[in-house]
């Protein structure tokens, strides 16, 4: 878990939480016709994980997408679900397919059943990760295929479970159901060139180049953030991870978004502090659910029933 100094510190023995928080909107049992995902933001580091890795705390801390879950606290408040993770994306990775190893890592041979030669495990991040950002590798041992299978059914599993069933669930009811994932980038991910000035990206929205979403709600997000003064790049370098890709399918009603967020908007990226202005991050985010939520309730006909 993280202490008020911001560093990675070990738990209370026998205090292991939720592999995830669901929040919904109050106000009745009819399920949200949008669900904001945010699987990367968790920061409950395990006693075991801290000893076994060889980086500091403020180094384990690198690839989670800090504060996300508390920009987006309100967005229930909006009308949506809200699934946050709980556990690091450092100690198992939610935007990747189950068993994305990298061998190298593991004492023992792995089941043929495991994937281990994707783009992101040959890049250090599969789903139990190798690295976390600037190329620091976690651990200073190998593990045994047994802690990896450990995290991925008491973890990972849940999570998908749970985000799976929201979606069904607000499928069945509204004939379509729409998904916002929502990540961090450091503020030196992406640089753009644009009026003769280089300069960082605010947003990266993502549709998988068009297959994950109606063209009408990623079209409703790029206008919202840019009116807004936000300068937003589309699909470029992240056109969506795995959630994005594997839920996204609207030819059966379900449509998934990926939003990755500068954190020099509302982070001080050395201390890891929240900047005084995150309010204004806070609010932009309900009012974005807001116009998303409206914009597909006015296209549903179960809304007019």
């Amino acid at each position: 878990m993280i202490s008020k100094d911001h560093t990675a510190h070990e738990p209370e023995k026998n205090s292991e939480p939720n592999p995830f928080t669901l929040t919904t909107p109050q106000g009745g049992d009819t399920p949200s016709i949008w669900l904001i995902t945010s699987p990367h933001s968790g920061h409950y580091y395990p006693r075991d994980f801290i000893v076994k890795s060889k980086l500091d705390s403020q180094q384990l801390r690198l690839s989670e997408d800090m504060h996300i879950d508390a920009l987006l606290a309100d967005v229930p408040k909006a009308g949506a679900s809200l699934l946050t993770a709980t556990y690091p994306r450092a100690y198992v990775d939610l935007n990747r397919e189950p068993y994305e190893l990298d061998a190298s890592m593991f004492s023992d041979p792995l089941p043929d059943f495991v994937n281990k030669d994707s783009t992101r495990v040959l890049g250090g991040l599969g789903t139990i990760a190798k690295i976390v950002t600037e190329r620091l590798e976690i651990y200073d041992r190998p593990l045994e295929f047994s802690e990896a299978e450990q995290r991925i059914e008491k973890i990972y599993f849940p999570f998908h479970s749970c985000l799976k069933q929201q979606l069904e669930m607000a499928r069945d009811y509204w004939g379509a159901a729409y998904l916002l994932d929502v990540h961090s980038m450091p503020s030196n991910a992406v640089r753009k060139f644009k009026g003769g000035k280089s300069g960082s990206v605010d947003f990266v929205l993502g549709n998988r180049h068009g297959r994950s979403c109606d063209a009408d709600y990623y079209d409703l997000v790029y206008n919202f953030l840019t009116d807004a003064g936000y300068y937003v790049e589309k699909n470029k370098p992240y056109a969506g991870g795995y959630i994005t890709e594997h839920y996204g399918k609207p030819s059966e009603g379900f449509h998934t978004l990926q939003l990755e967020v500068n954190r020099k908007l509302y982070m001080n990226e050395t201390s890891y502090d929240l900047l005084g202005n995150s309010d204004k991050m806070k609010n932009l985010f309900s009012d974005l659910i807001s116009a998303l939520i409206n914009k597909t309730l006015e296209k549903c006909p179960k809304a007019a029933e």
